[in-house]
């Protein structure tokens, strides 16, 4: 106890000397404040070093088609009007009138006709798909579609190089609803759309699509043509949809579709060991070459 006394003397005589000496106490204050300031970019490296996690799927999120709206008693929204859209461009595109087709989706493909839709959920493959994505939209356009159009396509390069357009789809959106409401307790919003008179019009299309597809035919195993046919199968099936999810869809009503869809080609996973070469096959997609080139 002496000891601890003896070591605890001198700062209590320091402290006592503080409280008694006026003009220290302002120059402590000032102290203290600069003390503050100077350590602040220290205390924001130190919090900025938290893991609080992040969101990896931002890109694919930020035109996300809410499912809001859909239940076993109602279809609206903004999901299900994209179907509807859908389907109006698509019988109008099927009777040969292609101005209306592109003005049923003008609000989602702009003047080009054209764009990605993405059915995405939360994982590991799906957080890829949106870095690669990504970097194709805001870094790899010019390289790998502008240029790259040029190059394959010559003067026609425009039917294909037009700016990048996307919908998505989250097969997992949890709509926020009041605790006695239990209009999701046995489905999700998702397996609603499934059973809905518009989706299964718009799966029509995609399943005639997938059986004629480039990519499709492209494929060069049985095996691989096999899983994708058990992948279109799945995609209206509640118990299995999510084995078939991710998927990606292209609807194109540029000049250079000649089919009688305005879809052209749709897969289920994006080929790639890095985001750099996964946004190859991307842009392989939005050119109709390589995997999705007719042969």
């Amino acid at each position: 106890m002496k000891f601890l006394k003896a070591l605890g003397t001198p700062f209590v005589k320091l402290w006592r000397w503080i409280k008694e000496t006026a003009w220290v106490q302002p120059l402590l204050i000032v102290g203290i404040i600069f003390g503050v300031i100077f350590s602040i970019p220290s205390i924001t490296s130190w919090v900025s070093s938290w893991d609080f996690g992040d969101d990896t799927y931002t890109w694919l999120e930020s035109k996300k088609m809410s499912l809001e709206g859909i239940t076993d008693t109602k279809t609206e929204g903004t999901a299900y009007t994209f179907f509807e859209k859908f389907n109006e461009a698509e019988a109008a595109w099927q009777t040969g009138d292609k101005a209306k087709a592109k003005s049923a989706l003008n609000s989602y493909t702009g003047d080009t006709g054209k764009m990605f839709l993405y059915f995405y959920k939360e994982d590991s493959t799906c957080a890829d798909i949106n870095d690669a994505s990504n970097y194709l939209e805001h870094e790899g356009w010019p390289s790998k579609v502008v240029e790259k159009a040029t190059t394959l396509y010559g003067e026609d390069a425009s039917k294909y190089n037009q700016s990048f357009k996307y919908r998505s789809i989250h097969v997992e959106e949890k709509i926020e609803v009041k605790d006695d409401d239990h209009t999701y307790d046995d489905y999700s919003a998702f397996e609603y759309l499934l059973v809905s008179k518009a989706y299964n019009q718009y799966f029509n299309t995609i399943w005639d699509v997938a059986q004629t597809c480039n990519y499709y035919k492209n494929l060069d195993t049985a095996s691989a043509k096999s899983t994708f046919t058990s992948n279109v199968d799945n995609i209206v099936k509640k118990d299995s949809y999510l084995s078939s999810t991710p998927y990606i869809v292209l609807i194109d009503m540029s000049e250079a579709n000649a089919s009688r869809h305005i879809v052209t080609n749709v897969f289920f996973s994006v080929t790639g060991s890095t985001k750099y070469t996964k946004a190859d096959f991307l842009a392989h997609a939005w050119l109709s070459s390589v995997e999705f080139e007719q042969k």
